[in-house]
């Protein structure tokens, strides 16, 4: 018995739709909001805390774990915290950003404990 393959359009459409989710693993528009926002802040406070002597020198993934399980409602969060100035805090004798202006969502933890 001949063996029929699928119709062209049917391959078509599956490639497509594989490409896409693939896309979507690789580029940082398929990550919602708050991901987004929680992954700048890390990195302006990377580039800060680099300021210390020792860059962090960790992965980007491992820098970024934080992230992945943010509460929707920590973006605006986030957003304010990445747009604190780095400074000198004398008290720990570092670079650090100071994220306390920030308003946190009431019952919700933006940051790790």
């Amino acid at each position: 018995m001949p063996r029929r393959n699928a119709p062209t359009g049917s391959r078509s459409l599956l490639l497509g739709a594989l490409l896409v989710g693939a896309s979507c693993v690789w580029l940082s528009a398929c990550k919602t909001p708050e991901v987004r926002a929680c992954e700048d802040f890390v990195d302006v406070l990377r580039e800060c805390t680099d300021r210390n002597g020792s860059a962090s020198g960790e992965g980007e993934d491992e820098d970024y774990a934080v992230c992945e399980d943010v509460h929707p409602d920590c973006e605006a969060f986030f957003d304010c915290a990445a747009e604190q100035p780095c400074s000198d805090d004398n008290s720990i004798s570092a670079y650090t950003i100071d994220v306390s202006a920030c308003e946190v969502p009431e019952g919700v933890f933006c940051l790790p404990r």
